[in-house]
């Protein structure tokens, strides 16, 4: 099931794109994610693999997300190959001048004993709630250290 979340942010999109692009700093504006770690030695390019150990309430999960595609200043795509299954995208645009929309959509497929499809629907609600909330985390971020 397909979820997604955009928020604007008022920066221009070098500044949004150079701290969406630090795979690094992820953990310190997702909230359910703890660290992110990576698996080789790329960092920002196709085949780049994050760990990124997550957390939501009691459930807890290292989340394996391979880089698939970067766009500089427009997207990142990739792939999730851990646990949970699926992909997800970071887009950005700059719909006027000094001032960046990003949207972050994700598919994510629950393994069966998670409740396979029925728990992807859920979910899809609940991690809705999450990312939106990581968005503001990283609008607040963004604004308030320009």
């Amino acid at each position: 099931m397909e979820s997604s979340a955009a928020i604007d942010i008022d920066a221009p999109l070098e500044r949004v794109w150079a701290e969406a692009a630090d795979f690094a700093s992820h953990s310190e504006w997702m909230k359910d994610a703890r660290s992110v770690r990576f698996e080789g030695e790329k960092r920002r390019e196709p085949g780049t693999v994050l760990l990124i150990e997550t957390r939501l309430g009691p459930f807890r999960t290292v989340d394996r997300f391979e880089i698939t595609a970067v766009e500089p200043m427009r997207m990142i795509a990739g792939r999730h190959t851990g646990l949970f299954t699926g992909e997800g995208r970071f887009e950005l645009s700059s719909p006027a001048p000094g001032r960046t929309r990003f949207v972050w959509r994700e598919c994510v497929r629950f393994p069966l004993r998670f409740g396979g499809p029925v728990g992807a629907w859920i979910g899809a609600m609940f991690l809705g709630r999450v990312w939106r909330a990581n968005l503001a985390e990283f609008k607040r971020r963004i604004e308030q250290n320009p």
